[in-house]
């Protein structure tokens, strides 16, 4: 599996934000994505050290609409909660070997 599709979104509740103090991420994973995988992309993406992983399955919520037709109200999905090494941390917002982007400036073009 291709390590940039491993990892779709990180899970941002009140829950998983207060487990960040723990050294414990959570994450939606791909269906098909097992605990070696999201292991390896998170080694290669972010650079951190991943001492274990725990994968839940949530799933999905019906209700009845009308005609007593089953509307679905949340799909069915894959958490993954990352343990990291102690003392390590986990920066969302950038990833492992990514430079900074430098603005070009460019000079407004002079009319005559």
């Amino acid at each position: 599996m291709n390590i940039s599709q491993v990892l779709i979104k990180p899970v941002l509740t009140e829950k998983s934000v207060r487990n960040t103090k723990l050294d414990k991420y959570t994450f939606i994973v791909h269906e098909n994505a097992t605990k070696i995988d999201v292991k390896n992309a998170l080694k290669s993406l972010y650079g951190v050290k991943v001492v274990s992983v725990n994968i839940l399955k949530n799933l999905p919520k019906y209700k009845f609409g009308r005609g007593r037709k089953l509307i679905q109200k949340r799909s069915e999905s894959r958490r993954a909660i990352i343990t990291l090494k102690k003392g390590e941390t986990l920066d969302l917002s950038k990833l492992h070997g990514e430079k900074k982007a430098k603005k070009k400036t460019t000079k407004p073009k002079e009319t005559k």
